[in-house]
């Protein structure tokens, strides 16, 4: 079932999930990088670097992980991260309730 459709993406979610990769790495382009603020399940707002891609209008929400690697390549102006490309692919990472392990984006 290669064209099969995750539930979890029909969802009015503003950012992508490791579900919108399906099962496959994914280049993007960067378009730009904003301060997005993100709500947590019991209500913990946060604040994060949410880059937005070309092709996509949902953006990428970045953990400290993801940024640190981005970083990494391109250094830490996010205005320079702009027309770069970055590869994501799907991951495990532990859970924030700490209940065992999630799915996650990885670049």
């Amino acid at each position: 079932m290669t064209n099969a459709t995750d539930y979890r993406s029909l969802y009015d979610r503003d950012y992508i999930g490791s579900w919108d990769l399906k099962d496959k790495d994914v280049t993007v382009t960067m378009t730009k990088v904003i301060g997005g603020s993100l709500t947590a399940p019991g209500g913990r707002k946060s604040k994060k670097p949410v880059v937005y891609m070309k092709g996509t209008e949902k953006g990428f929400a970045l953990n400290a992980t993801n940024g640190k690697t981005i970083a990494s390549l391109y250094g830490n102006l996010v205005e320079a991260w702009a027309g770069k490309k970055i590869t994501l692919y799907k991951s495990m990472t532990r859970s924030p309730q700490g209940d065992g392990e999630v799915e996650c984006i990885r670049v």
